[in-house]
């Protein structure tokens, strides 16, 4: 939960449309893929390496960048081995001559190069140093709350919480039983373990429970919720703290980037020569150029 709300804070502080630092990651993936370029499929005699592999992840969501290069290989080069077949068919009817895909290629160009523009500006300035000081500032504003680690065994009636309750005090495991009887499987693969929480986090009357009770407690009577009939094992409390710099420093590192990139852009905004017209070509007037 700590790191929870320490990445609500930074998620809070703004994005912008140019995230400088998702080059990196298919940098980092590469490194767990051996050195070298091999093509890596022939179409109709054409070669894909694996370095176009390695630019086609880059150009993926953030999610598939987080996976194994190995994992999703197969996947992407089956797209990329669908695209080459379907281009070359376009190329040999001259298509890449057509009007309208020039200027889509023009644009795609201009993209390209903006987002490398940037990076290669702004990548330079996100050091640990200024990640630290983004971090202390942010952990600065953490505000500490009650968290409460506790096991529970969720059934569907009382008279199965009873029982279950029963047993507990006639010596049973609790982690034994929550994987054996609980309807949370989720929890319940982990012997019924839900973590660190703060009482904000739960429904009232289960966190309720679980906030009046002491480490080591267990429930003696069932508590009701929406989900059912819970039994409460009470592990541990403490009070929350800011996770780690590691393991935020991406975060941090990306909303540096993205405010350095937003200031770098009005930098050159601001040096531009820039007119606007409306859709029928006529001006724009100085005061209806700055409305929202």
């Amino acid at each position: 939960m700590s790191k929870k709300l320490l990445l609500a804070t930074v998620a809070l502080m703004g994005s912008f449309a140019l995230p400088v630092l998702a080059a990196d990651a298919p940098a980092a993936a590469s490194a767990a893929v051996p050195a070298g370029d091999p093509v890596v499929a022939r179409v109709n005699g054409e070669e894909i390496h694996r370095s176009d592999v390695m630019r086609e992840l880059q150009m993926a969501g953030p999610q598939m960048q987080q996976m194994p290069p190995q994992m999703i290989f197969p996947q992407i080069l089956q797209k990329m081995i669908a695209t080459k077949i379907v281009s070359q068919k376009g190329y040999a009817d001259g298509l890449q001559n057509d009007k309208d895909v020039k200027a889509r290629v023009h644009d795609l160009e201009a993209q390209v190069v903006a987002e490398a523009y940037v990076h290669k500006q702004i990548e330079p300035k996100i050091t640990d140093a200024k990640i630290k000081e983004r971090y202390d500032q942010l952990a600065s504003k953490f505000k500490p709350q009650d968290e409460v680690r506790a096991r529970h065994i969720l059934v569907k009636t009382e008279a199965e919480a009873d029982d279950i309750i029963k047993q507990l005090k006639g010596g049973a495991d609790f982690a034994k039983l929550a994987e054996e009887k609980s309807k949370d499987t989720g929890s319940a693969a982990h012997g019924g373990d839900l973590g660190y929480f703060v009482h904000d986090a739960m429904v009232k009357a289960f966190a309720d429970a679980a906030f009046a009770m002491k480490p080591g407690d267990v429930s003696t009577t069932p508590v009701k919720t929406e989900f059912g009939y819970h039994i409460i094992k009470v592990e541990d409390k403490r009070k929350s703290s800011p996770p780690p710099v590691a393991e935020v420093k991406d975060q941090i590192a990306n909303q540096l980037g993205q405010e350095l990139t937003n200031d770098e852009v009005k930098s050159l905004e601001a040096k531009a020569k820039i007119e606007k017209f409306n859709l029928d070509g006529t001006p724009v007037k100085a005061d209806d150029s700055t409305k929202k």
